[in-house]
């Protein structure tokens, strides 16, 4: 009799001890499942951060900010805002000349440096299916039917309403 409440005792200890620590690896396990959607949502303010980080460098920002400097001087030369003294080497005697060329160059600088951040979209472009000829051709005709209806519609609309405050006014 003794040994059987011994037994009982003891399984009842054990499966006391299973259930509580079953109950602490739930406890582990819905802390971690926290963690990780805090986590989640946090990198999703800063996943852009990040890949800005790690995919584009410094030098990237730097020669945009300065070929947009450079295409706004040279803009402002263009539009007689700043000027070049005509005794300046080179310079002086044709300033729309080197405006321009100073144009060019800052507009391929500014295309060499936003590459980097549209590099990514190349692949997505040869995804794109077109519309076969006839299939546009019928979607547009359908639009422009759409468009007639509702422009007569709403003539007749205006009509009926002048007619109706003309009748009380």
């Amino acid at each position: 009799m003794e040994e059987n409440k011994d037994e009982v005792l003891e399984t009842k200890t054990e499966e006391a001890s299973g259930e509580e620590i079953r109950e602490e690896v739930e406890k582990k396990i819905r802390k971690e499942i926290e963690k990780k959607q805090e986590k989640q949502e946090a990198m999703g303010f800063y996943r852009i951060a990040e890949y800005l980080k790690t995919e584009h460098k410094w030098e990237n920002y730097l020669f945009v900010f300065m070929s947009l400097v450079v295409m706004v001087l040279g803009g402002m030369i263009l539009a007689g805002s700043l000027v070049v003294k005509d005794s300046f080497p080179l310079i002086g005697s044709h300033p729309k000349v080197f405006a321009w060329i100073l144009m060019g160059v800052a507009f391929l600088a500014l295309l060499y440096a936003l590459y980097p951040f549209f590099k990514p979209a190349f692949p997505e472009f040869k995804k794109i299916t077109w519309l076969t000829f006839p299939k546009f051709l019928g979607d547009t005709i359908r639009v422009f039917l759409f468009i007639a209806i509702f422009v007569l519609l709403f003539i007749l609309y205006d009509t009926f309403i002048t007619g109706v405050l003309r009748l009380i006014f």
